[in-house]
């Protein structure tokens, strides 16, 4: 679009509403997804050693810091809906240190369960329910984020895009710890982790092609 036409676009809609603080968009959206969360746990179920795993600490501090990475994406993906990021540029950044943290806690202890021919095998048993499930639980609130992110004027469209799924697939891996009984290192990396990489690669191109304005 021209400068030109896009001022005068501009003029003729008029002033439209301010977006609401970032923080309150980031509350409200993580309200609504603990909300989806709980109620496709309902039509999955729980894991059948749930109470079992709810008694590890390090089970919930697994759980805590996908949540944090959630909540923190989410408020990254409003921040960047600003031309201006909100004045926070490390913003965007946040969400990734908070993933190496999940991830290096999450796999720190595996030990020989990472060597290469255990994620071959883990690769070989096609275990496609897992990321099938993790796109099924995605869908919805991702079109919903990217919805509420092109409200905004976002900027840095490949960030919008990434952080807007980050703040989805996070819930989506907690929701799948949930469900899914297995802990198997290989697995968790080869058809959760990895599918979910893939997503928010896939966010970047989305946002290209839907952020814009």
């Amino acid at each position: 679009m021209e400068t030109n036409e896009l001022i005068q676009q501009i003029s003729g809609e008029g002033a439209s509403k301010p977006l609401w603080h970032p923080l309150q968009q980031s509350m409200l959206w993580v309200a609504g997804l603990i909300v989806y969360l709980f109620l496709f746990l309902l039509f999955d179920g729980f894991r059948i050693d749930i109470a079992e795993k709810l008694g590890s600490y390090e089970f919930l501090i697994e759980l805590v810091l996908l949540s944090i990475v959630g909540i923190s994406a989410s408020f990254a993906a409003f921040c960047l809906a600003r031309p201006d990021d909100f004045q926070l540029p490390w913003v965007k950044y946040f969400p990734v240190l908070l993933s190496l943290v999940w991830g290096i806690y999450a796999f720190s202890s595996a030990g020989d369960n990472l060597q290469l021919r255990n994620l071959i095998n883990s690769v070989a048993l096609v275990e496609v329910h897992c990321p099938i499930h993790i796109v099924a639980f995605s869908a919805i609130p991702a079109i919903v984020i990217f919805i509420m992110v092109h409200m905004g004027a976002a900027i840095r469209i490949y960030w919008a895009g990434i952080m807007s799924v980050l703040s989805v697939t996070a819930f989506a891996y907690l929701f799948m710890r949930l469900v899914e009984n297995n802990d198997n290192p290989a697995h968790l990396i080869v058809w959760h982790a990895i599918p979910i990489l893939v997503l928010c690669l896939i966010g970047m191109y989305a946002g290209k092609k839907t952020l814009r304005w």
